[in-house]
This record gives structure tokens, sequence and C-alpha cells, in this order.
């Protein structure tokens, strides 16, 4: 009897899994969306290649878009920026061009040229014997003109430069990048005194701080300004350009000094 009753629960089941459910499944609801319009065109933002349907013609999406970068932008932005950098370069030519290699001559023993002196020979013919500078003491806070004998302090001079060349390798000496100042004559302190640099680099006196040994004073802009008006090679360190400005200041003053030496 037990047997019995499973055959028929077992058979009643697989009845239900055939048949299903008798619960019945609700229909989907629709939206109901009006008709397309097809007598206007319709234009997406879709891949150009694909071609848009219109009652009469095909449009490409091409059509539709806006050109905001022509072609010949680059290129017109490019020539106008080698425009710029012409203009500014011919300026920067016409200011330098504009500076004029001739100016006043502040001091009997300079040229009206910039960054140039007489020779000795010239000098002599002319009765200048002493050079003269102005000076600032540190101690006393006095400035006055200091007088250096021409003939004097150039022989020392050359003759410093004729035992020490060949060691100082085209670099200026330690005398030259700290010089030693002259004592002041009214407090009496040792190397107290300083030269006095123009700020207006054409007004310096340069043979004045060359017979006094005292161009390392000069700021490298200084140093600079001068080798730009002679021609000599203005990028390297302190050193280098002040040797350079010492053998050209000798040179102006006696050109036959590298030959002898």
């Amino acid at each position: 009897m037990n047997n019995s009753m499973v055959l028929e629960e077992e058979l009643d089941l697989s009845l239900s899994l055939r048949c299903g459910s008798s619960t019945r499944t609700p229909s989907p609801f629709f939206l109901y969306l009006p008709p397309v319009n097809h007598s206007q065109t319709l234009c997406y933002n879709l891949d150009p290649s694909i071609m848009l349907f219109s009652s009469n013609t095909y449009l490409s999406l091409a059509s539709c878009t806006h050109d905001t970068n022509p072609p010949n932008a680059p290129a017109e932005a490019t020539e106008n920026v080698s425009t710029v950098t012409r203009s500014r370069r011919t300026s920067s030519t016409r200011r330098s061009k504009a500076m004029s290699e001739t100016v006043p001559a502040l001091f009997p023993w300079a040229k009206n040229q910039r960054a140039s002196i007489h020779s000795k020979e010239y000098l002599s013919e002319n009765n200048i014997h002493t050079i003269k500078g102005k000076v600032h003491c540190k101690r006393c806070d006095h400035e006055f003109e200091l007088s250096l004998d021409l003939e004097e302090k150039l022989n020392d001079l050359c003759q410093f430069i004729s035992r020490g060349k060949n060691k100082w390798h085209n670099r200026a000496p330690r005398v030259w990048m700290s010089p030693v100042f002259p004592k002041c004559p009214l407090c009496g302190r040792e190397s107290s005194t300083r030269p006095i640099i123009a700020k207006n680099k054409k007004e310096i006196n340069w043979l004045f701080l060359l017979l006094g040994q005292m161009l390392g004073c000069c700021k490298l802009n200084h140093l600079k300004y001068f080798c730009k008006h002679n021609e000599i090679h203005r990028t390297g360190a302190k050193d280098r350009l002040l040797y350079d400005i010492y053998e050209n200041l000798i040179n102006q003053l006696v050109p036959d000094f590298s030959s002898n030496s």
C-alpha cells in the first residue's frame, strides 16, 4: 500500500511539471510612439561614414558639422609666430646699430671710442704724464683725487707681466683679482681706498684702473662691456676676462709690448 501511494505522488508531480502552472502570465506593456516625419532630415552625431536617410537624398554627417579649424589655420599661426620673431630680431638689431661707437672723451688720455685709450706716444707728445682718478676711503668716508705717474706705473706693470705671464695660463693672477689698494692720505689707513667706478660704463676711467692695477674692482658687466667694444670673447670666468682686458689695454698703450715681452 505504501508503494502505491508513492507511485501516485510521483505521477502527480510529473503531470504538474509537464502541464505547468495554471496561472497566466500578464501580457507585456507597450508604449505608443508617434510616426517619424520623414520630410525632415535627421542629423545625429555619428560616424561621418554613415549616410542618413531623407525623403529625397542621402546626406553625410560631414555636411552637418561645422569646420571650425580650416586647414590653413596651422600654417597661418606658424607664419604669424615667425613674423613676430623676425620683427623682434630686427628691432634688437636696430637698437644695437643705433648705439654709436663714438662717445665724448671725458679724459685727456681717453679716445672718443668706447673703452679705448690713447697710446703712450700720443700722451707723451701731448705732455700727459699724470693720470688721475677718483677714489673713496672706506674708513673716513672721504672722496679725493688720486694721481698716478704714467711712466713709473707703466714700467712696474710691464715688468710684472713679463715675469709672470708664462705661469698664469691666460688667467688673471690673484693680485689682479683682489687688488692691493693705496693708503688714504687723510686718515693714513692702509688699503682703505677704493676706486669710484662710474655708473655709466662709457665714463669708466680705464687707464687709471689699469695703472693702479685695480681693474678687479669692476663688476662682470663692466668687463663684458669692455670686451664687447674691443672684440674680445665675452664668455668665461672673470679671471679670464680680466686677463684679456689687461692685455688689451697694455697693447693699446704700448702697441709693441706683446712682441717685446
